[in-house]
């Protein structure tokens, strides 16, 4: 009886995990909401997120939003306002120019470093429910008050999304979250998005 109670325990949690091996990368589009000191401002997203297994996923953001009228931001991952720097430093440095042409392509390839990353669980079949940390981010502050060279803020935020996977590949999701923008402290924000589904697995209903 215990082999048998062992065995489906197994089955279950392996049927869980395949649930939630919907695709290899996801792109989604999406429109929220920040709630700042008692203002409702929309934001904008784009967001890639890549599946290394049925568990985690890497997370790269991009998006524009604003705390209140005379306050916009435009966020990105920390590894694309890397690309510059990185590239003029390795540049400098080369010697020939097979060194120039790896500096370039080692400045290109830093914006591939992800800005977080997110656990998920498969809550019921083609549903995912993930918790999600994006440490790894920046955004450029357009105020009355400040000029652009000086508005260069850390942006960072956690929290929970649920997506539902179709068995052609778009995807729709829901998600709130905990923002932290530099000077201006944190916020909380959510939203929805539409998107696709790359490298999905066309899932029958018998499955």
């Amino acid at each position: 009886m215990k082999t048998l109670i062992l065995s489906l325990l197994l089955l279950l949690n392996c049927k869980a995990f395949a649930q939630s091996d919907y695709s290899k990368l996801d792109v989604n589009f999406g429109l929220g909401t920040n709630f700042y000191q008692g203002h409702f401002q929309p934001v904008w997203n784009l967001q890639a997120e890549y599946h290394i297994n049925a568990r985690w996923s890497l997370l790269y953001n991009y998006n524009i939003g604003g705390l209140d009228s005379s306050k916009l931001y435009v966020h990105a991952p920390m590894s694309l306002f890397a690309v510059g720097p990185v590239t003029r430093f390795l540049s400098q440095n080369s010697f020939t120019f097979s060194d120039f042409l790896g500096a370039l392509a080692v400045g290109a390839l830093t914006a591939l470093i992800p800005e977080g990353v997110a656990y998920h669980y498969p809550l019921a079949y083609r549903y995912d429910l993930s918790a999600y940390a994006n440490p790894l981010g920046l955004s450029l502050v357009f105020t009355d008050s400040y000029m652009l060279d000086k508005g260069v803020r850390y942006h960072t935020n956690l929290g929970c999304k649920l997506t539902y996977y179709s068995r052609f590949g778009v995807l729709a999701n829901v998600h709130t979250q905990l923002n932290y923008l530099g000077s201006y402290g944190f916020y909380p924000s959510a939203g929805f998005g539409l998107g696709y589904a790359f490298g999905h697995r066309n899932i029958g209903s018998s499955e």
